[in-house]
């Protein structure tokens, strides 16, 4: 795991997905019932799949697919139950520090680059005192922004950070975030936070793959790691 330590120690700009190494945005209020509010705001009958998901990122592209307003109502519907959301939801351990200590290191930088919305991203910021550590989010603001797999937001995150994936690292904890970080030539750190996600991970050769994000705040911090 010291591959992880030079990763960082080379690369001061941290980019980090929000849902997952930051917090679990559906911890207080269930992702299944945010969508199962989704589908009722949609007002269509959505196929049986859908209609038990508990995946609301599902019935947003769902919803792309019936019309340009349904898709922007929805998206509308699932900002707000996002900031509801992040109002309860539970911070990852280590998560916090590992913000802070990657802002302040010499030339350091962090940025969130998620699919959930900038308005929810923003507020838990805030919530938490963390606004002044991070350089910028990379998010979703409408529903035409083009959400991972998509590299769409990695690249606008070097580009808004002007720096490039040759001084940079990306965090993420699902296959869609290690999809956009190989399109946008980023090493990914996968964040195994789950069982099961280690071996799902691996056919898609992450840089380096951690089950906890103390093993990042020890690689921040220019420690030795061991898991």
């Amino acid at each position: 795991m010291n591959d992880l330590r030079h990763l960082i120690a080379e690369r001061p700009c941290l980019l980090l997905d929000f849902d997952g190494p930051v917090c679990a945005v559906f911890a207080g209020i269930s992702s299944r019932h945010v969508a199962e509010q989704l589908g009722a705001a949609m007002g269509v009958t959505l196929p049986d799949h859908l209609g038990a998901t508990s995946d609301p990122f599902e019935l947003l592209q769902y919803a792309a697919q019936i019309s340009e307003d349904v898709a922007v109502a929805t998206e509308r519907e699932l900002t707000r139950l996002e900031v509801e959301a992040v109002a309860v939801a539970t911070p990852t351990p280590h998560a916090h520090d590992v913000i802070r200590e990657a802002a302040g290191r010499d030339g350091g930088s962090v940025a969130i680059v998620s699919n959930n919305s900038v308005a929810a991203i923003t507020a838990y910021l805030r919530t938490h005192g963390l606004q002044t550590y991070v350089s910028g989010i990379y998010a979703r603001t409408s529903a035409a922004t083009p959400l991972k797999p998509s590299p769409h937001l990695l690249e606008a995150a070097l580009a808004g950070l002007r720096t490039d994936a040759r001084t940079a690292s990306f965090t993420g904890d699902s296959v869609t975030d290690l999809l956009a970080a190989d399109s946008a030539t980023l090493p990914a750190i996968a964040y195994a936070n789950k069982p099961g996600k280690v071996e799902r991970f691996a056919p898609f050769a992450p840089a380096v793959t951690i089950t906890s994000m103390s093993a990042l705040l020890d690689a921040v911090r220019g420690e030795s790691i061991s898991q």
